[in-house]
């Protein structure tokens, strides 16, 4: 399947995929050190594999909860194969796959300008496939990556993404839900990702607007090592680690101002709102396609946000044993380091979050009763943690 990678109306190289295995080859591209594409994070010796790791996150999850009933609806073999039976849109970034012979443009297709096919939407949300079969593939969702059931929204001039809930009850989405309000105290109202729970055809999902606006695009993964200099081979290997350290050498090389306060936020949030997501395909920066300038993406992905210190720990087991909810949270969550920049730091925000804790997982009845006590409890500890490693790297400062 021979296609020609495009940037908005610009030709970036030619290549061919296997769509079932993912096997590339470029056919035909600039000589190493072509500007265009290392700004993009596409250059390189190994241009061949960051061209694969790029194709295959831009895809439906295989692991989607829904990935059999929309394959075969499509009457696709693989993701990826579904991914190419469009242009491989997405509403992150300008990239888009153009066929052999075509004289389409980006003005076209592109999704900030053009409506899309609203039956996947439907589809998905309702879990009722048989309306797919007559569905555009050219749809943002079959680029949008993730595990849980989601879909985009364009209504009255937002495009949102609404994602289905962790647990059948819903129960996660009231931590995601104060997830999104932490965040924005530590990160600022005009810099986090905001987050709602909206309803949609009788159930709950969580809503968040697109995060990039129509000259940005998200650039995450194997583009995002390859900017920082990466090999293909070491992105492949620290991708798997969670490491704040890793984070800070990729978003640093990657040219971000600020990186260290950036981390010291970032891992802040993950220590305070026991999220137990911190990985590769949850950290980022938002790039400006016109300059290049690049800043650090906020956290955008709250499902795990508050009374999950460890996912396979049940509700009921976490209430009957605080205490080891404790010592799992203490090993989960303490990856802190005094030597960041934590100039930034208030504890004072945070004070009384712990109420907001107990009111909204208080009054849930799907949760026990004292799992609001417990996790507000959880988040007092995390906080003492926090204030502690921002207060030694102050005192240090003033020594």
């Amino acid at each position: 399947m021979k296609r020609t990678l495009m940037l908005k109306n610009q030709e970036l190289l030619d290549f061919d995929v296997e769509p079932v295995t993912g096997k590339v080859r470029i056919l035909d591209a600039p000589d190493n050190g072509d500007a265009l594409l290392s700004s993009l994070g596409l250059d390189g010796p190994d241009r061949g594999a960051v061209l694969a790791g790029l194709l295959r996150h831009r895809r439906i999850s295989p692991h989607r909860e829904d990935v059999t009933q929309i394959l075969d609806a499509f009457g696709a073999r693989s993701t990826l194969e579904l991914a190419f039976m469009g242009h491989g849109l997405s509403l992150i970034d300008k990239l888009w796959y153009r066929s052999p012979g075509s004289v389409e443009r980006w003005e076209d297709i592109n999704f900030n300008e053009n409506d899309w096919d609203g039956a996947f939407r439907t589809s998905t949300l309702t879990r009722d496939y048989r309306k797919l079969a007559s569905c555009s593939p050219d749809v943002p969702d079959v680029t949008t990556g993730g595990h849980l059931r989601k879909a985009w929204e364009r209504n009255e001039g937002c495009i949102q993404l609404f994602k289905d809930s962790l647990f059948q009850d819903g129960t996660d989405l009231e931590g995601a839900l104060l997830g999104a309000k932490l965040c924005s105290l530590l990160f600022g109202q005009d810099a986090y990702q905001p987050l709602n729970v909206v309803e949609r055809f009788g159930r709950r999902f969580s809503a968040s607007p697109l995060m990039v606006d129509r000259d940005e695009e998200l650039v995450q993964g194997y583009r995002l090592f390859a900017m920082g200099g990466f090999s293909a081979i070491e992105a492949e290997e620290l991708m798997e680690s969670a490491s704040p350290q890793v984070y800070l050498n990729v978003i640093s090389r990657a040219g971000v101002l600020d990186a260290i306060a950036h981390v010291a936020k970032l891992f802040a949030f993950k220590a305070l709102a026991l999220l137990n997501d911190m990985h590769a395909g949850n950290i980022g920066i938002i790039r400006s396609i016109e300059t290049g300038a690049c800043r650090a993406a906020p956290p955008f992905d709250y499902d795990r946000s508050f009374g999950f210190p460890a996912i396979d720990f049940p509700f009921e087991n976490i209430c009957k044993n605080p205490f080891t909810a404790m010592i799992l949270c203490a090993k989960e969550f303490s990856d802190l380091d005094s030597s960041w920049d934590w100039s930034w730091y208030d504890p004072q925000l945070l004070e009384g979050f712990e109420l907001r804790i107990k009111e909204a997982l208080s009054t849930n009845p799907v949760f026990p009763p004292n799992f609001g006590k417990l996790v507000a409890m959880l988040f007092v500890s995390q906080r003492s943690y926090v204030n502690e490693v921002a207060s030694a790297r102050m005192s240090f400062q003033n020594v």
